[in-house]
């Protein structure tokens, strides 16, 4: 009886601690914006990256200018490429219905950053 309690005791807590670090969730931070056209062209795809800080969360802008004739944007995807414990988007300024767009990329504390942003319009 004393064996199985401490079993039930120490598996419990292993699964708190997996689940904890994030180890059992295997859904990303995906992110959509807009409606992606058949008449519309890929303006650009870039995969955002930035190394981890021990015990910090770490940031990263993207920003989108279009040099020429700019396109308006209609659709932007953000596929979070870790899975786990990976960063989340926010748009801060510009997006759908404008020429230009910044993101703000943001880890999990003790994480990194790595997404793939594509962005379409016509």
């Amino acid at each position: 009886m004393y064996f199985s309690s401490v079993f039930l005791l120490l598996l419990g807590s292993y699964v708190c601690l997996i689940n904890g670090l994030g180890g059992s969730s295997s859904e990303g931070n995906d992110y959509t914006w807009g409606t992606k056209l058949t008449t519309d062209t890929l303006i650009a795809r870039e995969v955002i990256t930035k190394t981890k800080m021990l015990l910090q969360t770490t940031t990263k802008t993207y920003t989108l200018t279009q040099a020429g004739t700019a396109k308006t944007i209609s659709y932007i995807h953000i596929t979070d490429l870790k899975r786990m414990r990976g960063a989340t988007a926010e748009i801060t300024s510009g997006g759908v219905g404008d020429t230009t767009v910044t993101i703000k990329f943001t880890s999990s504390r003790g994480s990194g950053i790595k997404s793939q942003v594509e962005i379409y319009g016509a």
